[in-house]
């Protein structure tokens, strides 16, 4: 440490009697005391640096569905059709209407917005050589998966529909690809009266115009 001033050297020995001051400041100067121990340093602030805000992504949670799918609403209200068809009396009228409620639910939810039948519309029937077939509304443009049973209770002697039989059950497949790429396909059976209004009677039929028969 550099040399300093007697009253420096006082400064550094605040509290000290004179006397004890004046001995020291004598050794001092004879090189027999150190003034080591009685400078404090300056203490030398860190400069304090501010670390920048680094604000994390927004991970946004993907959607998880819940509840059945389309598709799963579909397979339960044919479930429910044939349940129904097959055992009448297995439920009681309570029961049954219950059913019948969570199928009209399950079309709701399931029946393409906007799509609407009139007793008028076109329709196409395809038979397979399977029970499986294929009926469009093709003045709508919506294709729906039936069965030959459900045909047979609901439209078996019905006019003002065009009727296909085809050997190759592949055709059945591709087409009903071709209306479920386009968002227009259903694979259940249409609710009778709502979303398929074909004439069911002789009744039905003389009132649209035609009669038994026609083709």
């Amino acid at each position: 440490m550099t040399e300093v001033t007697y009253n420096q050297f006082r400064s550094l020995h605040k509290g000290t009697p004179q006397k004890e001051i004046s001995d020291l400041w004598a050794r001092y100067k004879d090189g027999l005391y150190t003034l080591a121990d009685q400078v404090e340093e300056p203490v030398v602030e860190e400069p304090v640096v501010e670390e920048p805000v680094v604000e994390e992504p927004v991970v946004e949670e993907p959607v998880v569905q819940t509840g059945p799918s389309p598709l799963e609403k579909c397979n339960e209200y044919e479930r429910y059709r044939r349940e129904l068809r097959r055992f009448p009396h297995k439920y009681s009228e309570e029961e049954t209407k219950k059913i019948q409620t969570r199928m009209r639910q399950y079309a709701n939810e399931t029946r393409p917005e906007g799509y609407t039948c009139e007793p008028t519309d076109s329709w196409k029937i395809w038979f397979g050589p399977t029970r499986e077939c294929l009926l469009i509304n093709t003045t709508r443009q919506l294709a729906f998966k039936v069965d030959r049973d459900w045909w047979k209770d609901n439209y078996q002697t019905t006019i003002y529909v065009d009727r296909e039989l085809l050997d190759d059950p592949t055709h059945i497949e591709t087409e009903k690809m071709r209306y479920a790429r386009r968002g227009q396909y259903l694979p259940r059976t249409p609710i009778v009266g709502v979303e398929c209004k074909l004439p069911q009677t002789v009744k039905d039929i003389k009132m649209r115009g035609g009669f038994a028969g026609d083709r």
